[in-house]
């Protein structure tokens, strides 16, 4: 089967944004983040040295830069998460994403154990403060500078969760589709 090049992007789909979340849509976010450290060792291990070093889809990222980037962008939302939390709607530092894994040296190395102990340690801590806050405390914000617009801990949580799965998804899906 032929992909179309949104389906190698959006294995999974966009993420469509919410003007409300629910309760049991957050506790469902913070199960997926939890479980998504093992999820991701898992399929990885089921990966050649060959396969970290391939693009997860046609002019993608290697494997490898995936899994770093996954490890800074979860490392960059739990500390924005814990401003928003002690700050009054702080203005979160931006980032350019497509730098760190296209031009830090280390993102650019096949070896992702590090990353994966990153990713286990931040998801670890992330899942404990996020279980541990009261419903009120998932209305706190912080802005984003470059998209101008405040993002409560409800909308953040759902979306990250929905990013590791994103992520996930495109390695099952170069997984499958290896020839």
């Amino acid at each position: 089967m032929t992909l179309t090049l949104e389906q190698w992007q959006y294995p999974i789909g966009r993420y469509q944004d919410k003007a409300h979340y629910t309760s049991a849509e957050i506790q469902q976010a913070i199960e997926v983040l939890s479980e998504f450290p093992e999820k991701l060792s898992s399929i990885l291990s089921r990966c050649s040295e060959e396969d970290l070093d391939s693009p997860y889809r046609p002019g993608g990222w290697k494997i490898s830069q995936l899994v770093h980037h996954v490890a800074d962008s979860h490392m960059q939302s739990y500390i924005r998460c814990k401003f928003a939390y002690l700050e009054d709607r702080p203005t979160i530092m931006n980032y350019q994403e497509q730098d760190w894994a296209e031009k830090s040296p280390e993102a650019l190395s096949n070896d992702v154990k590090a990353s994966l102990k990153i990713i286990a340690g931040i998801h670890q801590r992330w899942t404990a403060f996020f279980a541990l806050l009261g419903p009120g405390d998932f209305k706190k914000t912080y802005l984003h500078p470059e998209r101008e617009k405040p993002f409560e801990l409800a909308e953040v949580v759902c979306f990250y969760a929905w990013h590791a799965q994103h992520h996930l998804a495109h390695i099952i899906q170069f997984k499958q589709h290896q020839t």
